[in-house]
């Protein structure tokens, strides 16, 4: 928490309490600096644990933001509403409703298990529950509420809907999609490093980000309340990206777990140089800038247009030429050509060209 305050974050949530954990687990995962992250299997907190850490925090360190992450196993409710009181006591700024993880039930239900309804990510996988969940938080505390949210649900707009109605003050989501890794082709038995058997996992780094644009998009067309968005966060680019879609505050995991907490101010001070650069008065400037361009796929206009070379880059390498379904380009005299009447206009040629040598341009313009 120290290094994370020393970083210039804003604040950290102190992840994840039980009132007992259903059983006790030590961190494996899969890691692929290129592609992402998947856990399996990690370390939580009995309720003392969480509440030492919450309270030696505030002591500790001032103007810090705490959220205490609680989760609970049970069917009944109580669980939640103690936890998040003693959460409270213990000096939490804010209770971060856990729906997303352990996803224990999930996974159970996947592979043909019973699991109950109301414990960790099975939570977000309900309407019902997630709404319950978050009436007795709001019931119990007067700190504010804010629901991390699972992305493995049919449509996540739908339990943030939920919880907003139920008086959530904020919804969170950040990667959690359920995954595997891949396995070593010549040992099939060894999946995770260290780790007697696989289980489903939860999916962070690059391979979340994507997704988590369209879960924060999404989310951000349908309630009113302020968005945590996070999920692949690696450079200061993509924390902008996120609130563009929505977000109203970025959280950043696996890539300080890869790279260390030195990337935070590195982040920090180019996004204050961009949005200097740039004109905004403040990060709230940011907030839902492309929301405007969401829309149904019926309701795109496509753009008549075909990819430009500059000559002064090309080297005519060929790369181009590789797109399996494409016929537009041919090197002639050593340089990319393109013929428009046989391109559709894909822009793959632009994103494999190692010189940026192409960029996509309208018919008619140069």
């Amino acid at each position: 928490m120290r290094k994370c305050a020393e970083s210039g974050a804003a604040g950290a949530s102190a992840k994840l309490t039980f009132i007992k954990q259903p059983f006790y687990g030590s961190l494996r995962m899969y890691n692929n600096v290129k592609e992402g992250s998947i856990v399996c299997h990690d370390r939580r907190l009995d309720m003392e644990e969480g509440q030492a850490l919450i309270s030696q925090t505030r002591a500790a360190i001032s103007d810090f933001v705490v959220f205490a992450n609680i989760t609970h196993a049970a069917e009944d409710l109580d669980g939640w509403a103690l936890l998040a009181r003693k959460m409270e006591e213990a000096g939490a700024h804010a209770i971060e409703a856990n729906m997303i993880c352990p996803n224990l039930g999930m996974t159970a239900r996947r592979l043909g298990q019973a699991a109950a309804p109301t414990g960790g990510g099975s939570v977000g996988q309900s309407v019902q529950s997630a709404a319950a969940v978050t009436r007795v938080l709001k019931e119990s505390v007067r700190i504010p509420v804010i629901c991390k949210l699972t992305p493995n649900v049919t449509n996540i707009a739908d339990i943030a809907a939920a919880c907003e109605e139920a008086g959530a003050d904020g919804v969170c989501m950040a990667g959690g999609q359920l995954s595997l890794p891949p396995m070593d082709i010549y040992n099939p038995t060894a999946v995770y490093p260290l780790m007697d058997g696989a289980a489903m996992g939860s999916l962070g780094g690059p391979a979340s980000r994507l997704m988590g644009f369209a879960m924060v998009a999404s989310t951000a067309r349908r309630v009113s309340l302020p968005i945590i968005g996070g999920g692949g966060i690696e450079k200061w680019e993509h924390a902008v990206q996120y609130m563009m879609w929505g977000a109203t505050l970025a959280t950043i995991c696996t890539a300080i777990m890869w790279r260390g907490f030195e990337i935070v101010p590195t982040m920090i001070r180019k996004m204050e140089r961009f949005l200097e650069s740039q004109g905004y008065n403040g990060y709230e400037d940011l907030i839902g800038l492309s929301l405007p361009t969401l829309r149904a796929a019926r309701d795109l206009e496509p753009i008549v247009g075909a990819p430009m070379v500059d000559a002064e880059l090309c080297n005519g390498c060929g790369l181009c030429l590789k797109p399996g379904h494409c016929d537009a380009i041919r090197i002639e005299n050593g340089l990319a050509t393109v013929y428009t009447e046989n391109c559709v206009a894909c822009g793959i040629c632009v994103a494999v060209c190692p010189r940026q040598a192409l960029r996509m341009s309208r018919t008619g313009s140069s």
